[in-house]
């Protein structure tokens, strides 16, 4: 236990230094009048010795104490900086191991909010991602105050990069209209931007390094998702004309006929394909095949919305989904897809050749479920076009399974 606390107790020890004094004042004197008999004796300076030894030996204990207390608080220093490193690496292990989880951007936004060290928090930040030439952001972390608009974002992050040139390298920051744009690098290149406000006048080199790393995980993931999310893209895409593929049509129909049936919105489709292909094929080649197939999906993408849903159901056969559209709106647009493909001219050889489709139409019934159903519908009124002379629409209703006696209607056309 101490006795003294020396901010508080200095008049306490004062007086305790004073009653020693006095206490030992007889036993002090006898040792002074010892010290000079041995001077006058021996004819030596041995209080003057003694008292410059005093004086030396009290002022290396000072200066001892001085360096411990130094120590000390070097120490404490030290120990502070390695707890807040220790702390900084446990915010990084927790955001890599969340980045490595995300497997798209939604996970990817959780795991910058949820795991972003800490002194980032108080400031805005925006991901911002470069696709071609265009700029987007896929994740914010603001408060609800703020209400700067992505777009602004996306132009900063664009002059950033502009700024900083082609090399641009994870580390480098440049400032653009009180923003700190970090580069996020992956495949090659910067392929976004890590977007602050104003965070290089608070952030120490420290806090700068750690930065550095979690923007360096952040690169990666990026990356990983953008290669997943490709190789999914590809997975459902059919890979000579860049529709979905048959088993993603299904499951897109099926989930709009779930829609459907919530909403009571009309659901039709499409199936149609191109009259005499095997000839054509078999005549001028696969290569002239392909060349037909894809000039029909390009030449039928121009005239569809971005939701409508084309799929290449197989061989020369394609299937488009019209969500939200009745009978009437689906007849429509397979006559407009029928007579744009009518006027498209294919390269063969010398020879220039001319193609025409059959178009079968079916809208779903109301609370319809059967996705193959519906397909079948349209595939019975397309096979009913061939057989009525191919370049024509027809639409069939759900009256009859029966495709010889189900219920048929030919779109009237001009053949000239």
């Amino acid at each position: 236990m101490r006795l003294l606390d020396k901010r508080h107790d200095a008049p306490l020890a004062a007086g305790l230094i004073a009653g020693t004094v006095v206490v030992f004042q007889q036993p002090l004197r006898w040792l002074l009048n010892l010290a000079g008999e041995v001077e006058a004796k021996y004819k030596v300076d041995l209080i003057p010795a003694l008292v410059v030894l005093s004086v030396v030996f009290v002022f290396h204990q000072y200066r001892k104490r001085q360096e411990m207390r130094a120590e000390a608080l070097a120490a404490a220093a030290q120990a502070r900086l390695e707890r807040a490193r220790a702390q900084e690496l446990e915010q990084l292990v927790a955001l890599g191991r969340s980045l490595a989880n995300a497997l798209d951007f939604p996970a990817l936004r959780h795991a910058i909010w949820r795991y972003l060290p800490d002194f980032l928090r108080p400031r805005a930040l925006w991901v911002v991602l470069r696709e071609a030439s265009h700029w987007h952001v896929v994740v914010e972390d603001t408060d609800t105050t703020d209400t700067t608009p992505a777009a602004t974002i996306e132009n900063v992050a664009a002059l950033a990069l502009s700024n900083l040139g082609p090399q641009a390298v994870a580390g480098n920051s440049i400032l653009v209209d009180g923003y700190e744009c970090f580069p996020i690098c992956g495949g090659g290149g910067p392929s976004g931007m890590l977007v602050m406000r104003g965070a290089g006048k608070t952030l120490s080199e420290g806090q700068r390094r750690t930065l550095d790393a979690a923007i360096a995980f952040l690169s990666i993931t990026i990356r990983n998702v953008q290669l997943l999310i490709e190789t999914r893209e590809h997975s459902m895409r059919d890979s000579l004309t860049g529709w979905f593929n048959r088993g993603h049509g299904l499951a897109t129909l099926a989930t709009e006929l779930q829609r459907a049936r919530r909403t009571s919105a009309p659901v039709s489709v499409l199936m149609f394909d191109v009259d005499h292909f095997k000839t054509l094929n078999d005549r001028y080649g696969h290569q002239t095949g392909d060349a037909v197939l894809q000039s029909t999906a390009r030449q039928v993408g121009e005239l569809l919305r971005a939701s409508d849903v084309k799929c290449r159901y197989g061989g020369d056969e394609f299937l488009v989904i019209l969500p939200d559209t009745p009978r009437g709106g689906a007849e429509q647009v397979a006559e407009n897809i029928r007579r744009s493909l009518s006027g498209v001219p294919i390269t063969a050889g010398t020879e220039v050749l001319t193609i025409s489709t059959s178009i079968g139409v079916a809208t779903a019934l109301p609370n319809e479920l059967d996705a193959e159903a519906l397909i079948a519908r349209a595939d019975a009124a397309l096979y009913r076009a061939k057989r009525e002379g191919r370049n024509r629409v027809v639409f069939k209703d759900a009256d009859s399974d029966d495709v010889e006696t189900g219920n048929f209607r030919v779109i009237e056309r001009d053949l000239a």
